[in-house]
């Protein structure tokens, strides 16, 4: 059975209990980025949970997270054989999420992600996000057809690149990584994009 990371920029405090919960029975190793100008703190008495301190410039959301997640890549030390994923701080995964990627024998895989029943009415701009699935398939390994949260990759893959500080970052940096390794596909296993935001699950 693979060992799981899963790196996790902190700024939604208010939905650490739920990403707690949600997380405990998944046998997860949890990192929790938090940046040092954060208003607020918080310490974990849990040991599957690592906490972490970056220092952090930016003031677009998107900037502030993946300085932080190639903070996070420059400053750790990876375990080569343990697998990474990234996930953002309102999202979560299916209950059988890691279950179903234990089935799958390579150094990087590629879920799928489910966004939601509607887009809330509270959500604008590039915040405003559609709900139609995106599906883990070569074919849509392209900029706005696949997530950060949607790739797993092994500790010693996971070293050797770093998150472009763009928009359009994530995509960028998975259509490479799938580009230059040997990639599969694990369509079935589904991330919940923006499970915490309030109006975009009926739950």
């Amino acid at each position: 059975m693979k060992k799981y990371n899963v790196i996790t920029p902190l700024a939604r405090f208010e939905n650490i209990q739920p990403l707690v919960q949600m997380l405990l029975p998944k046998n997860v190793h949890w990192h929790v980025i938090i940046d040092a100008d954060a208003q607020y703190d918080v310490n974990f008495e849990l040991d599957w949970v690592t906490k972490y301190i970056c220092p952090n410039s930016g003031s677009i959301f998107w900037e502030r997270c993946n300085n932080s997640l190639n903070w996070f890549i420059d400053t750790v030390e990876l375990k080569e054989d343990e697998m990474y994923c990234i996930l953002n701080d309102d999202d979560a995964y299916e209950p059988d999420f890691f279950s179903k990627l234990d089935k799958i024998d390579s150094k990087v895989i590629v879920c799928s992600m489910l966004r939601g029943d509607q887009t809330p009415s509270s959500a604008t701009g590039v915040r405003a996000h559609p709900t139609h699935k995106l599906l883990a398939v070569p074919q849509n390994m392209f900029v706005g057809g696949v997530g950060i949260e949607q790739i797993i990759l092994s500790g010693d893959t996971l070293s050797r690149y770093r998150i472009p500080v763009n928009g359009c970052g994530d995509g960028m940096f998975i259509s490479q990584i799938v580009h230059e390794n040997k990639t599969e596909y694990a369509s079935e296993a589904n991330v919940w994009f923006n499970y915490y935001e309030p109006g975009r699950w009926n739950k």
